[in-house]
């Protein structure tokens, strides 16, 4: 029976993980939010460094009309027998586009950083 005196000992360190972090959560106070990140800043309209609510269902919004244009000009590229959906060989098709569209890109990329890096070594032989 000696196992449990270190019980009272192993709950009183438990609660204090437990409650911690409450604790430090309420004494910040819920007035206070941590600065907007960068990949959210264009979504901080009035530049206060905070997201507030109202951006943030503005974005939402953004980003569904965003999606719902984009699912239509799909539609629309896409769609040859006009039946309103993406079959298959539909499917295909625009994976095979957007694949082809990816490498190009990539190729881009990869011809601007070699165009970068020559010039780069001209210069160093100066």
């Amino acid at each position: 029976m000696k196992m449990f005196p270190k019980t009272p000992l192993l709950m009183l360190m438990l609660s204090a993980f437990v409650f911690a972090p409450v604790a430090m959560a309420q004494s910040s106070g819920d007035s206070e939010r941590p600065p907007a990140r960068a990949k959210y800043k264009k979504h901080d309209a009035d530049k206060d460094g905070v997201v507030s609510e109202a951006e943030k269902q503005t974005a939402k919004e953004a980003a569904k009309a965003k999606r719902s244009e984009k699912r239509q000009s799909d539609l629309e590229k896409y769609d040859e027998n006009a039946d309103g959906k993406i079959n298959k060989a539909e499917r295909e098709k625009m994976k095979a586009d957007k694949e082809a569209e990816k490498s190009a890109k990539k190729a881009d990329r990869a011809a601007k950083k070699a165009e970068r890096e020559a010039k780069k070594a001209g210069k160093s032989k100066d």
